[in-house]
């Protein structure tokens, strides 16, 4: 079974980020170093754990863009763990969390060859797209988000 966790121990947050390196970096030939950004504190961190071996399959980070406006980033899994969901359930956690921290809208850069994936989950590409680092380009994507009362 896969549980969503915030990391907490610095063992936890050195696999999070080590996860983050070897998915959305290095296959890039991008240095270590590159998975974080000046955000890091300022965000709340989530992963995705097997149970039963404590293995770290996911992560993702939620951090405020501007007044009501929620951020996550650097949303990665496993490849051994990719196509099973858990891109989909660390999203849904995200989203759960920016409706509790009353965000009205959620967003994220991904990259071009990801925006069917997140308009499969509601999002939609609301900008231009614009260099991230070499020649992978991103564009922001984003959705409303119904507040807890307005689903009941």
């Amino acid at each position: 079974m896969i549980i969503i966790q915030s990391p907490t121990t610095r063992d936890e947050f050195k696999a999070y980020y080590d996860l983050r390196y070897r998915v959305l970096r290095e296959p890039w030939g991008q240095p270590r170093g590159t998975e974080k950004d000046d955000y890091e504190p300022l965000s709340q961190h989530f992963m995705a754990v097997r149970e039963d071996t404590r293995e770290i399959v996911g992560v993702v980070k939620l951090f405020e863009k501007e007044p009501g406006v929620g951020w996550f980033s650097h949303l990665a899994v496993a490849p051994a763990y990719q196509k099973k969901g858990i891109g989909k359930m660390l999203v849904a956690h995200v989203e759960e969390e920016a409706r509790k921290r009353g965000f009205c809208v959620l967003g994220c850069y991904a990259r071009l060859n990801t925006t069917n994936y997140f308009e499969k989950l509601g999002y939609r590409i609301a900008g231009l797209p614009t260099h991230y680092f070499g020649t992978t380009q991103v564009v922001w994507m984003q959705k409303d988000l119904e507040q807890p009362e307005e689903r009941a």
